[in-house]
């Protein structure tokens, strides 16, 4: 069985998580497997916007502590594990970068990676069944992957500290009132709603997403005229175009805009 399926469809890249007897824990292969995704990705210009899911009844549980257990037994020298940890977080450090919009699908459960993956995408939505925990506290664990940077962004340090500190289970409700995903829907819908929403975005200006998401990620660690100082170069950048040409020209003529990326 594959661990990650990969499909193509209406300029939308469908990334599967693919281990549903065991909740989708990540084996260490997946993580070089996913950057090579996401390479790929960002080389071809047909693909527009990714969606991430997971098989079965969970986004995903974690790593899979059998091929991680050399970081806690001692069989490793701090240095070699500072190193793999390193390779582990270059994950987020990709989704962050990656000029094209993410979304997440998060059909169940959330821990460990799976929480990880989830908070480094754009956009986050939830079935009815989604949880997430972030409980490193309870296994004698720290957080890895950006989740300090992130998570405190996306609900508030108040919040963050409290799911940090008590690694308390977080249902699909929960996680739509604090800010974690915006919506929370049936499961039956969850993918059906996911590609709609990829659609969307697929039909939007590529340079104006790339653009946009760059500038978000940026915005938290600026002052107000440094952000407005990035504005004004985005949309410089905009104003020369093709794509503005044509996103002025379809409104003009009634009709649904063609945007090249150029």
């Amino acid at each position: 069985m594959t661990d990650i399926l990969y499909e193509t469809k209406d300029q939308i890249a469908v990334i599967t998580f693919n281990r549903p007897d065991v909740l989708n824990v990540f084996r260490r292969s997946m993580f070089q497997n996913l950057l090579d995704l996401f390479e790929r990705i960002e080389r071809d210009d047909s693909i527009r916007v990714i969606l991430l899911t997971g098989a079965g009844r969970a986004f995903s549980a974690g790593i899979d502590l059998d091929e991680v257990s050399h970081l806690f037994d001692g069989a490793m020298t701090m240095e070699q594990a500072r190193a793999e940890l390193n390779e582990m977080q270059e994950l987020t450090r990709r989704m962050v970068s990656l000029p094209k919009p993410i979304i997440s699908a998060i059909n169940g459960v959330a821990v460990g990676v799976g929480a990880e993956v989830a908070i480094s995408s754009d956009i986050r939505i939830a079935s009815q069944m989604a949880s997430f925990e972030f409980a490193e506290v309870k296994r004698g664990l720290f957080e890895t992957n950006g989740v300090m940077h992130r998570l405190p962004r996306l609900i508030g340090m108040g919040r963050a500290a409290q799911v940090m500190l008590t690694g308390e289970k977080i249902s699909a409700q929960q996680a739509l009132d604090m800010g974690l995903v915006t919506r929370v829907l049936p499961t039956e819908m969850l993918m059906r709603e996911a590609l709609e929403m990829a659609k969307a975005l697929a039909a939007n200006a590529p340079i104006s997403m790339r653009l946009v998401k760059q500038v978000l990620h940026k915005s938290y660690d600026l002052d107000l005229e440094a952000v407005m100082a990035l504005e004004t170069e985005g949309t410089l950048e905009c104003i020369a175009s093709e794509d503005l040409k044509e996103g002025v020209t379809a409104f003009l003529e009634k009709r649904v805009p063609v945007y090249k990326g150029k």
